[in-house]
């Protein structure tokens, strides 16, 4: 009801699928093709690995659970996780991860290598991406004004890590998965200092260290799990990606066809 006057459903339709229906087909897509992955090899996700999956990303946000619980609340109202999608999600990667599961590899090489990049001193940031000067400059002002920098982040970050308040995984300055000039900036910071823009490929990042690890103060077992949740983390995205270029989408509703079709356009990252 608006002012006491009804709204009826189809007058609200359209714009629901203008605005969110290319994403939701796609993760209808991807459940169907995940169910039949699992069907044909015998498996199924059971409770306890939803569970698994709900802890899994509240230990990626933050250490602490109260911190962790409420930066993730954040997300879900800012992605529009509710009930339904958010269960939805850690069945799917509970499916990604259950079908990956026999492809992770945790090789003496991949140990060693793991191992090495802990010799050194890590750092742990938090950071937002975002496309332009204008919107760093933006970002900023609002850290300068007292707004925490997990907050924005989860509000404003381009990157993936915006679900976990741009909390990123402790990472050695020899670590060539991030940029060099991130690692560059980073390891230049004092703890809490806040970067200046930084320039990436794609866009520009803002970076606060967090803390300093010394790489002496990881054990086998660390090393094995940090290796196996690295790998599974690529093995699911690259599953991900497979199935849903393999997927034959046919849209027949004009306003899903229009959101699909911008949704799924080359560059779009899905």
């Amino acid at each position: 009801m608006v002012d006491g006057a009804p709204v009826q459903w189809m007058e609200l339709r359209p714009a629901l699928l203008e605005a969110a229906g290319g994403q939701a087909l796609q993760d209808l897509a991807l459940d169907r093709r995940l169910a039949i992955e699992l069907r044909k090899r015998g498996l199924a996700v059971d409770q306890s690995a939803i569970d698994r999956e709900r802890q899994l990303l509240l230990e990626s946000i933050a250490a602490d659970r109260n911190t962790a619980a409420r930066l993730l609340e954040e997300l879900r109202r800012r992605d529009g996780l509710g009930p339904v999608r958010f269960d939805a999600l850690l069945v799917r990667n509970a499916s990604l991860r259950m079908l990956v599961a026999d492809e992770v590899r945790i090789t003496p090489e991949t140990l060693a290598q793991a191992r090495d990049l802990a010799t050194g001193p890590r750092r742990q940031v938090r950071l937002i991406t975002l496309p332009s000067l204008t919107d760093c400059d933006a970002a900023l002002r609002r850290l300068d004004a007292g707004e925490s920098f997990s907050d924005v982040a989860v509000e404003v970050s381009t990157d993936r890590s915006a679900a976990r308040g741009g909390l990123l995984e402790p990472f050695a300055r020899a670590d060539v998965t991030y940029p060099q000039a991130l690692r560059e900036a980073v390891f230049a910071l004092a703890p809490g200092q806040v970067s200046s823009p930084i320039l990436l490929e794609n866009g520009y990042a803002i970076a606060v260290l967090v803390r300093e690890l010394p790489g002496a103060g990881a054990t086998s077992g660390d090393l094995e799990r940090a290796v196996r949740l690295a790998q599974e983390r690529l093995l699911m995205d690259q599953l991900a990606r497979r199935l849903l270029r393999e997927t034959r989408i046919t849209v027949l509703d004009d306003d899903l066809n229009d959101s699909w079709k911008r949704f799924a356009a080359p560059g779009n990252d899905r």
